[in-house]
């Protein structure tokens, strides 16, 4: 009897160690996926995520599309005010995306000022009326420093494509990287 009980007990302190492994490696898996800043995911997750979402779109036969949102003038908030202040903005800009993005979007910060959306079962039109739902939103949302400090009107650019036939999903970011360069040749804002 003793021995069993022995070995329950060392039964239960291995469980009790396996799980705190998994629980550890779920962590840093999350730690490996998602940026510190904005709270969305990263560049990494993205890059394995979009390819599979291109795949899933075409084998049911539904549409998906891809934002590249880009912050205006964003050295002048980093130059002017600081890099907390640059901060700040990235982190609404990228609040903003979830608040008025559905919850089925996938959003990701591409890297720097520049922050992704996967629009599942959306279509080129449909994303060109989110991403302009979005512009606004964001232009109309007065960013009000901790001090009272007003800043001035925080802008973004939208570059819009969708998964034409055969575009993989380096294809859609280059398409949706082309038309937000577009956009700020074009003078921002749109």
């Amino acid at each position: 009897f003793n021995l069993l009980w022995i070995l329950s007990g060392r039964m239960r302190d291995h469980n009790k160690a396996l799980e705190k492994s998994r629980t550890r490696s779920l962590e840093f898996e999350h730690a490996a996926s998602v940026d510190v800043l904005t709270g969305l995911h990263n560049r990494r997750w993205l890059d394995d995520v979009l390819p599979r979402q291109v795949r899933r779109a075409e084998m049911q036969g539904e549409p998906l599309s891809v934002l590249m949102v880009d912050i205006d003038h964003f050295k002048r908030f980093n130059d002017q005010w600081g890099h907390a202040t640059g901060d700040f903005v990235l982190f609404g800009v990228s609040q903003l995306m979830r608040e008025r993005l559905r919850p089925t979007d996938l959003l990701a910060r591409y890297g720097g000022e520049e922050l992704t959306a996967v629009l599942p079962k959306t279509d080129g039109p449909g994303a060109r009326v989110a991403a302009e739902r979005l512009r606004c939103a964001i232009a109309s949302t007065p960013f009000e420093l901790q001090d009272g400090t007003l800043l001035p009107n925080v802008t973004i650019s939208i570059g819009v494509a969708d998964a034409a036939a055969g575009r993989s999903a380096a294809e859609m970011l280059a398409a949706a990287d082309e038309a937000l360069y577009r956009a700020k040749r074009n003078g921002r804002n749109r």
